[in-house]
């Protein structure tokens, strides 16, 4: 059985003659008389049946033409959909995100994504950034979120924004730093850092700006994440220093000023295989290479 055969006698099943289903189709009439033949030898029934009023269907062939519009239109659908996966507009985009990143960056790229590619979904798994990279190279995951990736040859990493810092602070003690302060300011400050894990981290990142400014940073403690440090500021412990997404989020009894000064700014990246990307992810990449660029 053939799709020219079922275009063929949808056609003549509708048309009521061979004569006027060739016009229909722009063919000559004997080629349209071998084909429903042949679909007729082929499914052992009589399908078509003449009489002086032209060419009625029967009980099979009834039944049969249901099924036959429901094949077409579902090849249609098929080869709509086979096309739009070719060009990365459907399917499922796999995303692996560590730290802050989830808090605005990733979202925020997401949503354009979507936006523009409505058809496609996106599932996100929380992994750490050697998790990443392995998923990565098996193949489980398209693509990764974080800071500080390790590098690998096989993977590009691309940043796609850079976060001013803040510190955090009970807002019993925001006079004490007003809207903005210097990493001179801090100097004397017991701070909380984070994350504990993931090397080179956050916390690696604010050390190194404190000492090429040439402070040595006094640090109270390094927790899991942002919550957990935002959890002990909030108690009365030691400020905290996090980025700019987390400083845009409500948290009760929390003050934030912003860290001023050249260089004090961390990067948020973004890491995808090199080679051998489906075409969702490489649909997605053009986002995440735009979104560099701004």
């Amino acid at each position: 059985m053939e799709f020219r055969q079922l275009k063929y006698f949808i056609a003549v099943a509708e048309a009521g003659n061979m004569a006027a289903a060739a016009k229909r189709l722009h063919v000559s009439q004997p080629p349209i008389t071998r084909q429903m033949q042949a679909l007729e030898a082929d499914l052992g029934v009589v399908l078509l049946e003449r009489s002086h009023r032209g060419i009625e269907l029967t009980a099979a062939g009834h039944a049969f033409l249901e099924d036959a519009r429901r094949i077409l239109e579902l090849a249609g659908r098929s080869g709509d959909r086979s096309r739009a996966a070719a060009r990365g507009d459907v399917g499922e985009l796999s995303v692996a995100y560590f730290g802050t990143p989830i808090y605005r960056s990733l979202p925020l790229l997401l949503r354009a994504f979507l936006t523009s590619t409505p058809t496609a979904t996106v599932s996100l798994t929380h992994m750490t950034k050697d998790e990443q990279v392995e998923g990565l190279l098996a193949g489980t995951i398209h693509v990764g979120f974080s800071r500080f990736f390790p590098r690998h040859p096989g993977i590009e990493i691309v940043n796609i924004a850079q976060e001013d810092l803040y510190l955090a602070v009970h807002r019993s003690q925001s006079g004490k730093f007003g809207k903005t302060c210097k990493l001179a300011d801090l100097r004397a400050v017991e701070l909380t850092l984070f994350p504990r894990g993931g090397r080179p981290s956050f916390a690696d990142e604010v050390i190194g700006l404190f000492k090429h400014a040439g402070i040595e940073p006094r640090i109270a403690r390094v927790v899991e994440d942002a919550t957990a440090a935002l959890a002990l500021t909030m108690a009365g412990a030691a400020p905290s220093i996090v980025p700019a997404s987390v400083a845009a989020i409500r948290w009760p009894d929390i003050a934030f000023a912003r860290i001023v000064g050249t260089r004090v700014k961390v990067p948020i990246s973004c890491i995808f295989r090199k080679e051998k990307q489906p075409p969702i992810l490489a649909r997605f990449v053009e986002h995440v290479r735009r979104s560099a660029k701004d």
